[in-house]
């Protein structure tokens, strides 16, 4: 099995990559023990998670064409500290 990206593939993978670290980075805010989460801001939570599911779908052709991508803004009470 070969290992080698064809095409601008790299950049989808990467995108992924990106994604799944934000995901990741979100996940303490679910448990039902977070300290003070409002359910506006679980339900924020919610709606963010689901965009950055989202948002590969929806712009994979523009990610495939080298197009940076715009990931879906993070809530204001988040901590979500990655370069990308």
């Amino acid at each position: 099995m070969s290992n080698i990206i064809t095409s601008n593939e790299h950049f989808l993978k990467r995108a992924r990559n990106i994604r799944n670290e934000l995901l990741n980075k979100t996940d303490r805010y679910l448990l039902g023990d977070y300290p003070n989460l409002t359910p506006e801001q679980l339900t924020e939570i919610k709606s963010y998670r689901q965009a950055l599911r989202d948002c590969i779908n929806v712009n994979k052709e523009k990610i495939l064409s080298g197009q940076k991508l715009d990931f879906p803004t993070q809530p204001d009470f988040t901590n979500i500290n990655i370069l990308y």
